[in-house]
């Protein structure tokens, strides 16, 4: 409820001019708000039924009820302005669609403090019907970063990028320390885990040159066409980096569910996590700064 409570303290969000498609609409019209509170997790619904998956505390109620009474057009806000973001600055709705659509639009995203002004949020889909009856149904679709001061990220999002893969392949190393089994561990170590430090190590390096030697403003009123085209061919080689860096995740995860392992899912979130961040370099950094310098406007 922390989180829930700092976002709509904030007077709004402002989202720039932006005109949903029809897909972006079904995802708005369907959209859920997930946050955790002291027990388990709170899902606001698309008009703000207010669901949860553990009781909550006397206090918890008090508060929902008057963000539910005073802020929903806050929360309104705070839709539009996170599917601009996604729209901007990730993949994983784009990358997801068919699952999104064949679900009825159903995104579930779960906020999650980052750091201070931003939130980090993970998205899910879930089959229709009661969302936490069918909570255990839910479908990984990736992360993103929310900045909440700006809607423009400095490098187009790649610091966040570079702070989140180390952050996730630790996380990956720790779930297997304490929830896999023996045999599980002894092939992570011996076949996976020196590939994964080496390939986080290289991607690091690579976008910390990138992060020094470009300012944060990129786009073709700051910076001179030949410009961006050198910070396009740069991020093109980190989005080589990344899909590599899939590949050994991917056979790590296939071996895994081959054995039935438990520890699959953990893989199955990296993977996802790096196919959405090769799909935003290609489709959003490469694919902008292209039309950018070369006028192409549909």
């Amino acid at each position: 409820m922390k989180t829930l409570g700092a976002l709509v303290e904030r007077d709004a969000f402002e989202v720039p001019t932006f005109a949903l498609d029809p897909f972006q609409k079904k995802v708005r019209e369907a959209l859920h708000l997930e946050f955790f509170i002291a027990r388990g997790r709170l899902i606001l619904t698309p008009h703000f039924a207010p669901l949860t998956t553990a009781e909550t505390t006397a206090e918890e109620e008090e508060q929902l009820r008057a963000i539910l009474e005073d802020k929903q057009d806050l929360l309104e806000q705070l839709k539009l302005y996170l599917l601009y973001d996604l729209s901007m600055y990730s993949a994983p709705v784009e990358t997801n669609s068919y699952h999104i659509a064949v679900n009825e639009y159903r995104v579930i995203s779960r906020f999650l403090p980052y750091g201070p002004g931003m939130c980090e949020v993970k998205l899910y889909t879930q089959p229709p019907g009661d969302p936490v009856l069918r909570y255990g149904d839910r479908i990984y679709l990736g992360r993103d970063c929310l900045p909440l001061d700006s809607s423009r990220r400095p490098h187009l999002g790649l610091g966040y990028l570079r702070r989140s893969l180390p952050e996730q392949v630790a996380k990956l190393e720790a779930r297997f320390e304490k929830s896999a089994s023996a045999k599980e561990r002894s092939v992570f170590d011996r076949a996976f885990r020196e590939d994964l430090a080496d390939a986080v190590l290289e991607f690091s390096q690579r976008a910390d040159c990138v992060l020094r030697a470009y300012p944060p403003d990129i786009s073709s009123e700051a910076l001179k066409p030949e410009t961006l085209l050198e910070f396009s061919r740069e991020l093109r080689e980190i989005k080589h980096l990344l899909a590599e860096t899939e590949v050994v995740v991917r056979e790590l995860e296939q071996r895994l569910l081959a054995t039935g392992s438990d520890a699959a899912r953990y893989v199955t979130k990296l993977r996802k996590d790096l196919t959405n961040d090769v799909n935003y370099i290609m489709m959003k950094v490469n694919g902008r700064i292209s039309d950018a310098v070369n006028g192409v406007h549909i």
